[in-house]
């Protein structure tokens, strides 16, 4: 039996992997079974039967699990775990397998507009201090009205951007995500974020304070009207760097 699978591949460091081989497990009460139940398991190779730009990985047929299979598995796995090491630099706040919390000083960048109030424009604008998270499928995005690398009681402020919602959130559309969470990956996260299209307020709440709307501020900050971005303009999202890791503790816990 051949068991369709989508593309499944990972990004740790600077190496990527693929998947190539999978395991069955059997218990004694089918499909509901408890996991303390286990009869039987089998052995797969993960074969790819399309391309290399458009894969189909597929489970081939199997073979009963020996004893000496799975001691020799979790002996490389070990190995691989204590080698596969990456260097952290000073922005990566949290990191683990399922999730990075990192920030990014006040700088400038490019920014791409299309919507019915700013028109399609683009230019290079100056941004607040930024911090990203990156947990399992989600991806959020808050805003700093500090310059030094944040700490635990950090105050976080709503990211003043278009498609992000009101806890942080970020509506990706059909920006191209890294698959990989891993910290020589975030210039590929940020260039994500940055590079994509801001469409339209997501939300209820107000991403910026400014007197006439978040649009008349995108639009000052096109036509050069500040040298640095505006800090007075952003809205407290009532949390800080420490709540925001408890957040991502229960997302994970729940998962």
């Amino acid at each position: 039996m051949n068991q369709s699978m989508n593309n499944f591949d990972l990004q740790t460091g600077e190496t990527p992997i693929v998947l190539s081989h999978a395991f069955m497990l059997y218990s004694s009460g089918g499909a509901r079974g408890s996991a303390n139940n286990f009869m039987y398991a089998t052995q797969h190779r993960v074969e790819n039967f399309g391309t290399e730009a458009n894969p189909n990985y597929q489970i081939a047929a199997g073979q009963p699990v020996t004893r000496e299979a799975v001691v020799a598995m979790f002996e490389q796995l070990a190995k691989q775990l204590t080698l596969n090491v990456d260097f952290l630099p000073e922005n990566v706040l949290s990191i683990s397998a399922d999730h990075m919390v990192w920030w990014t000083p006040a700088c400038e960048r490019n920014v791409f507009f299309n919507n019915h109030e700013l028109g399609q424009r683009a230019g290079k604008v100056p941004h607040p201090g930024l911090v990203f998270a990156v947990v399992k499928g989600s991806w959020y995005v808050f805003a700093l009205t500090g310059t030094e690398r944040p700490k635990l009681d950090t105050p976080l402020c709503h990211a003043p951007y278009f498609n992000v919602y009101d806890d942080g959130l970020i509506c990706a559309g059909s920006a191209a995500r890294p698959k990989g969470i891993a910290a020589g990956a975030i210039p590929q996260w940020e260039a994500a974020f940055f590079d994509s299209e801001f469409t339209h307020i997501n939300g209820a709440k107000k991403k910026a304070s400014h007197p006439r709307g978040e649009y008349a501020m995108w639009k000052e900050l096109l036509d050069g009207t500040y040298p640095k971005f505006p800090t007075e303009y952003l809205v407290p999202q009532d949390t800080t760097i420490e709540g925001l890791m408890k957040a991502i503790r229960k997302i994970m816990e729940k998962r």
